[in-house]
């Protein structure tokens, strides 16, 4: 996209500069013709070849000539200029295509490479963390207390890099194009319900207060409800971890004309104006993990960002340091009529 509009604001600047010089050239031919007219120039250029003599005729017709001459070697030029110009500028737009297809090709492989290999990993992990939750279970015979911190920690480790690998392998799926939206009718309340009870298990564990706000007129949205449950739990989750102990999230889903607007809002530590210029962009992670005691992936809220253009509709946040923060997720109520 940006070596394309570098092309054609080239292009358009040289095409400018084109039009510039020819409409010069026409005002400049329409000043003389009128110049011509007003002062009756025709009748003292006839009233000059007949008082002169022909050797004043002569050097008259010569300097015409050298004049005529001058005029045309300077065209010529301006021709050569200008054609050496259009060739630069064609073989400009053909670097420039160039460039953008190879660009797209590599982040097509990109994308396909992700997807394999997450493909590849999944399996073994799954089975990992299937045969380290049943060591905690002490389904092969129970285990001292030292074994089971280390397979406590196998089992974290697995699900968290297997966390990765889902959210890698959801942007990949995205920014390939191969996303498919499955368009359904579904009540508000069901789908907070849903996310809901696993949202209380993360609040519960970080001593956090969740509240929920639902507009009475707010009833039934014709969305993908899957994927509307993950920009939802992204988002509040999201916010649950970086919010302190004691502190509170609330959850709120108002009708906006023909749009529904949901906001999720912490007491959080804040974001700064350098962090709220990039927390949407992938792998971007606001402090480091001593920081907000959360290892994360960088990848929730930029999949929020992906799917909510999806579903023609946008997200964005408000944060000051030190006061918290909201996110706001705009979307419209009825998918089928917009999509």
């Amino acid at each position: 996209m940006l070596e394309r509009s570098i092309m054609w604001g080239y292009l358009l600047s040289n095409e400018h500069n084109l039009q510039r010089d020819t409409f010069l050239v026409v005002v400049g031919g329409i000043i003389v013709f009128f110049l011509t007219l007003v002062f009756d120039l025709f009748d003292h250029i006839i009233e000059f070849l007949v008082t002169h003599e022909a050797w004043e005729l002569d050097e008259f017709f010569t300097l015409t000539a050298y004049t005529t001459v001058a005029l045309l070697i300077f065209s010529y030029r301006r021709w050569k200029e200008a054609n050496r110009e259009l060739v630069s500028r064609k073989e400009l737009e053909k670097d420039l295509i160039r460039a953008k297809n190879e660009a797209d090709i590599a982040n097509m492989r990109l994308s396909k490479f992700l997807a394999d290999m997450s493909h590849e990993l999944r399996t073994p992990l799954n089975s990992v963390i299937g045969f380290s939750e049943m060591l905690q279970d002490d389904t092969f015979g129970p285990l001292n207390e030292k074994q089971m911190d280390y397979v406590r920690n196998i089992s974290m480790s697995g699900s968290h890099l297997l966390h990765l690998i889902n959210q890698l392998l959801d942007l990949a799926k995205i920014e390939s194009g191969k996303v498919g939206m499955n368009i359904e009718e579904f009540h508000v309340q069901e789908l907070f319900d849903e996310v809901g009870s696993i949202l209380e298990v993360l609040a519960r564990k970080k001593k956090v207060d969740l509240t929920y706000d639902i507009d009475a007129e707010l009833d039934i949205l014709n969305a993908d409800k899957v994927k509307m449950k993950q920009m939802l739990f992204n988002l509040a989750s999201n916010a649950i971890k970086f919010t302190p102990e004691e502190g509170h999230v609330k959850l709120e889903a108002k009708k906006d004309g023909d749009m529904v607007l949901i906001r999720v809002t912490d007491s959080g530590h804040g974001i700064d104006a350098a962090g709220l210029r990039k927390i949407f962009e992938p792998f971007e992670q606001l402090g480091t993990t001593e920081e907000t005691g959360y290892k994360g992936t960088g990848l929730g809220l930029s999949i929020v960002q992906e799917l909510a253009i999806l579903h023609k509709g946008k997200v964005w946040v408000e944060s000051e340091l030190g006061n918290g923060s909201t996110f706001f997720l705009k979307l419209p109520i009825n998918l089928s009529i917009t999509h």
